[in-house]
């Protein structure tokens, strides 16, 4: 007979002592960092109740986080950097048009509304 698997309640964030990066992981999950990949320690630094607004809010920080660093990439893009886009390919108006849909997805994340579960009954008339 299998067992059922707890369901997470919380949303951990961790930060790696290695390169100061956060994670975010549920209770249930051993940390690890995503970005040096190392088997170091991390530091638990917020715990916060699963909610959808709890999961939008991270999910807003993030894309935000990643815009920021395609940003960084594209104005630090060296000539070494470049050499491996295939040769028919321009790198900058390739990572231009990558910032751009980058962009759009950080403003749709940004944007996100929240709506309340459909309960499945139909609303009251009003008489």
């Amino acid at each position: 007979m299998k067992k059922k698997k707890k369901a997470p309640e919380f949303m951990v964030i961790y930060q790696c002592l290695n390169c100061g990066k956060e994670s975010g992981y549920t209770e249930l999950d051993s940390p690890k960092c995503r970005y040096c990949g190392f088997n170091t320690s991390m530091v638990e630094i917020s715990r916060k109740k699963f909610t959808a607004e709890v999961m939008a809010a991270r999910l807003k920080q993030l894309t935000d986080s990643m815009f920021k660093n395609l940003q960084s990439a594209f104005e630090v893009m060296t000539d070494e950097d470049k050499k491996h886009f295939p040769d028919d390919m321009d790198p900058e108006k390739e990572m231009l048009l990558l910032l751009e849909k980058a962009k759009k997805l950080k403003e749709n994340v940004q944007n996100l509304e929240l709506k309340e579960p459909d309960s499945g009954k139909k609303p009251k008339k009003k008489k």
